[in-house]
Order: structure tokens, then C-alpha cells, then sequence
């Protein structure tokens, strides 16, 4: 399995790939209402056998700035959303069990429209599975002949990786790197455990390296807009992140970290807009918007959605990256709502 791209959370730092928001797509209007102002969205949530949920499952309005409304269905799967006004929302439908995915679909609601939604869940795939189908390889990539032997290093780097022992990953990626030096894969990979073991001279300049042999390899433009991060460069961070998003558009990971750098340089309103559109996109790849969004919630004053954001990030990654802060955060939330 290949993991090309490596995130920061806080100071903790991981291979992430890209992955797609289940479900994504446009609906078609039912019916018409007279008033504008009236528009409606409604729909039921099966299996994907086609059978009702069992219990209720829960359903997220959001639009591209922020989170609208949370409600749950009926013990049939049936929702409905009224007193909407024109434009796009993102519906998200979610069940407790870990059996199943979210399933996201995008509405583009008219006046006075009703809209129907028929949101069928999705088993969960193996992650490894989806990792080796989402992987990124840019084109200069695909152009070269890479021996035999470097590729057994490269591979050998890579399960370390999995492992988390970073520094023997680095070592199988350098070992590669003499064998063929010319390694573009090698030479990112070996960047991102330089990140992660905080050698961040010696990160930004196998980054470099690669960037200068391949300038739209999404992988290498991504990990420096981190290296920016880890300095605390934010507004250096946000223009090459910009970047690495004119290389691949599609990739919600960039906009999670541009969400970040725009939370820490204290501008809550885009903050928001970018971490909501990278959870919306990105699913469980981007489930650390969550923690983020808390974050802007709280610096906002509103404890509510504070509490809900935070509470979703923990219920969603027990033993994510960033457990630790969020149920610190979720403890000074809580203080402050006494």
C-alpha cells in the first residue's frame, strides 16, 4: 500500500490520502410550493439492502459556510427539513454503527422547491483497501523506470510506515534514494518521516528536490505548505497550500490545512467555510475538522455547537491524532457552559 500525503495535527503528523465524500450528488425536485421562502427537503435513510435503519439515524444540514441544523429521523428513516430558502445544502445522513459509512448528497434547492432524497448507507470498505485506490501518482511518476531493487526498498519504507517506526521507514526510502536517485515517491515519502521525526530542514529539502524535477506534484506541494505549518508560517502555508489545490482541486485534505492556517491567524469566518467544506468532501480523511471547528465555535462564544463538534470528534476517533486535545478542549468547553 502507498501513502503519498503527510498531515500535521498540532505537532502530531501522518500519511493521509485522499478519499471522496460518499453519496455526493445532485437530487432533482419533486414538486413545487408557492412560497419562496418555503422550500423543503425530505427523504428516508435505508440500508443498503434496502431495509429501514435500525433506530434513528442522524441527519446534518449544512451549506458551504456552516452547519445549519441536526435533527434525527423517525423510526422509519424518514426526515424532513422545512422553512428553507434557495440555494445549495449538504444533507448527511449517519447511523452509531461502525458497519456503515455517512452518506452525503448535495441538494441544489430553488425557490419554494420540494426536494426528495432517497440516502442509502454504505458498508465500510477495508481501509487499506480504499488507501491503494485513492493513492496519488503524478505523471511524472508514472514515466519512470524504477529498479527492482529500489522499489523492494521503497516498499520495505512503507510498511514501517504502517507501523509508525518512522526512522526505519526513513532509512529503507534513503536506501532506495542511492539505488535510484531519481525516486520521486522515495524522495516525498522520505520528506514526510523527516516531518514527522521534527527534521524539518531536512524535510523541506527532499520536498524541494522533488518539486523542482516534477512543479504539479500535488504529494511534494502539499508537504511543504506543512512545512510552513510546523514554522507557524501561516500566511506562507495558505499560498502554497492555494497552490497545491490548483494542482488537484478534488483533494479536501488541502482544505482542512487551509482551514487550520486561517483559524490560527484568527479569521473564525473563512476558518469555518474551509473546515465545514473539507468534512463535507472529505469524510473520514478530514473527521479532524471537526475538532477545528469546535475551535472556532468556542473563540465565537458559541458553546452549543462547540459542545457538538467536539463531541462528534470524539465519538468519531477514539484514537485519532488529536483525542487527546479534544477531550481536554471538551473539559474547558464544559466549564464554561456551568
Amino acid at each position: 500500500m502507498r501513502q503519498r500525503v503527510l498531515a500535521t495535527f498540532g505537532l502530531a503528523l501522518s500519511l493521509v490520502l485522499s478519499a471522496t465524500a460518499h453519496g455526493q450528488g445532485e437530487t432533482e425536485a419533486r414538486s413545487k410550493v408557492p412560497d419562496t421562502n418555503n422550500a423543503v427537503i425530505r427523504g428516508r435513510v435505508t440500508l443498503p439492502s434496502g431495509f429501514n435503519v435500525e433506530g434513528y439515524a442522524r441527519i446534518t444540514l449544512r451549506n458551504d459556510q456552516s452547519t445549519l441544523s441536526t435533527l434525527y429521523t423517525n423510526n422509519t428513516g424518514e426526515f424532513q427539513i422545512r422553512n428553507l430558502s434557495e440555494g445549495t445544502y449538504y444533507v448527511q445522513a449517519e447511523v452509531s454503527s461502525t458497519k456503515f459509512d455517512p452518506v452525503v448528497h448535495r441538494v441544489s434547492l430553488g425557490r419554494g422547491l420540494t426536494v426528495d432524497l432517497n440516502m442509502e448507507l454504505r458498508e465500510k470498505k477495508d481501509p487499506e483497501v480504499t488507501k491503494r485506490l485513492n493513492k496519488v501518482v503524478s505523471a511524472a511518476e508514472l514515466r519512470q523506470a524504477v529498479p527492482r531493487a529500489a522499489k523492494k526498498q521503497y516498499e520495505l519504507g512503507l510498511k514501517f510506515v504502517n507501523k509508525g517506526n518512522f526512522q526505519q521507514a526513513a532509512t529503507h526510502f534513503s536506501e532506495a534514494l542511492v539505488i535510484y536517485p531519481e525516486y520521486l515517491a522515495a524522495r516525498n515519502d522520505l520528506g514526510a518521516q523527516f516531518l514527522k521525526l521534527k527534521r524539518i530542514d531536512e524535510a523541506e529539502k527532499q520536498f524541494e528536490m522533488v518539486l523542482r524535477d516534477d512543479p504539479k506534484n500535488f504529494n511534494a506541494k502539499f508537504n511543504m505548505g506543512l512545512v510552513h505549518v510546523e514554522r507557524r508560517r501561516y500566511p506562507e502555508a495558505l499560498s502554497v497550500l492555494n497552490h497545491a489545490l490548483a494542482i488537484d482541486s478534488t483533494r479536501p485534505v488541502a482544505r482542512l490545512w487551509i482551514g487550520i492556517a486561517k483559524l490560527e491567524l484568527g479569521d473564525l469566518e473563512s476558518a469555518e467555510a474551509e473546515l465545514t467544506r473539507a468534512l463535507i468532501t472529505g469524510g473520514d480523511e478530514c473527521i479532524a475538522a471537526n475538532y477545528h471547528l469546535a475551535r472556532v465555535y468556542l473563540d465565537r462564544g458559541d458553546l452549543a455547537e462547540a459542545t457538538r463538534s467536539v463531541n462528534v470528534y470524539i465519538d468519531s476517533a477514539p484514537r485519532g491524532e488529536l483525542i487527546k486535545e479534544a477531550k481536554e478542549l471538551a473539559r474547558r468547553i464544559e466549564q464554561k457552559r456551568k
